[in-house]
């Protein structure tokens, strides 16, 4: 006999496809979730406040500034990292749902394990890729901001390493509640 407070019904908040399943029952993985998050908005408000004054200083007042353009790209380069992690975290990606055409079930869950099982691997790739990228660049410094390229290419092992650690928490979940994948999803809301 199950307990009622066990059973969740496919849809419901709480249910194990909420996006927020995991979060809700690991306070260390809501913590980080919301730190990527948080750097995410603030990465992309940042870029955003540099590209626009870069936009003003070099067309309202003729005066460039020297460097902006590295500082939005690098920018750019850990958003672009830091969020793909959140929306894995969320699982707001598009993967399953334009292959598996909508049908649900084993099919379903079947392509979502195997989806996550090539996002570990890429990822585990990417990753040793990333860290050699690292260290070859250790000592070499951006031409405008004087940067050490380290501290930049290093968004690449460090959101490799935030989505491997997304994909298997969602494989595994995927795994331990298949019943997710029960039930009729409209293709174009599937996941959202």
């Amino acid at each position: 006999m199950t307990d009622a407070s066990t059973i969740s019904i496919p849809g419901e908040p709480g249910a194990p496809e909420d996006a927020h399943y995991v979060e809700e029952r690991s306070r260390v993985y809501k913590v980080l979730v919301n730190a990527e998050f948080v750097l995410a908005a603030l990465l992309l408000v940042m870029l955003f406040a540099v590209v626009i004054t870069q936009v003003v200083a070099r067309y309202v007042f003729s005066a460039p500034i020297s460097g902006s353009e590295e500082l939005s790209r690098f920018t750019f380069i850990w958003f672009t990292f830091i969020a793909a992690s959140f929306v894995g975290a969320r699982r707001k990606h598009i993967i399953v749902q334009l292959f598996t055409g909508g049908k649900t079930g084993k099919l379903a869950a079947a392509a979502e394990v195997f989806a996550y099982l090539v996002m570990i691997a890429v990822s585990a790739v990417l990753i040793f890729g990333g860290v050699l990228m690292v260290t070859t660049m250790w000592d070499i410094a951006s031409p405008g901001l004087e940067m050490p390229y380290r501290f930049v290419y290093s968004a690449l092992p460090v959101g490799f390493v935030l989505i491997a650690v997304h994909a298997v928490v969602n494989l595994v979940l995927a795994l331990m509640h298949p019943e997710q994948f029960a039930g009729q999803q409209d293709v174009e809301t599937a996941g959202l």
